[in-house]
């Protein structure tokens, strides 16, 4: 039996040849440019997702303050159309409205009120109701 010796590495051996300089600055290149597209996606994932966010609390608000005004309506006395009815203290930054309007062809002592919630003059939520006079 014969023991045979492997040749050893040495430092000249494991330096990259001609043809192989340039590939490490490529690959670099190549992951800083993947990995920044993924950071940029993540980034727009947090942006969407808090802009989502805050549109679905506003609506939410505003429904609420809808709903608050619309039971105000129903319990207040009736107010002839065209009117309006008082208003219920919206949050900061909301503006609650209301307007009457008469059913088309109908009894003067029924009528469609429409509670609009604003928000920076934008419309955030509109609902109708209807209130008659007893």
């Amino acid at each position: 039996m014969s023991l045979t010796i492997l040749p050893t590495r040495t430092y000249n051996s494991l330096r990259p040849t001609r043809s192989e300089r340039g590939f490490v600055m490529i690959e670099m290149m190549l992951a800083v440019g993947i990995l920044g597209t993924a950071m940029l996606a993540v980034v727009m994932s947090f942006s969407t997702a808090s802009k989502t966010a805050a549109f679905i609390d506003d609506s939410a608000t505003a429904e609420w303050v809808s709903t608050s005004q619309m039971e105000l309506v129903r319990a207040a006395i009736f107010v002839p159309t065209p009117g309006t009815y008082s208003v219920v203290t919206a949050p900061t930054g909301f503006v609650v409205s209301n307007a009457t309007s008469a059913i088309a062809g109908g009894d003067a002592n029924i009528q469609i009120v429409t509670v609009t919630v604003t928000k920076d003059g934008a419309t955030v939520f509109e609902a109708s109701t209807v209130k008659v006079k007893r």
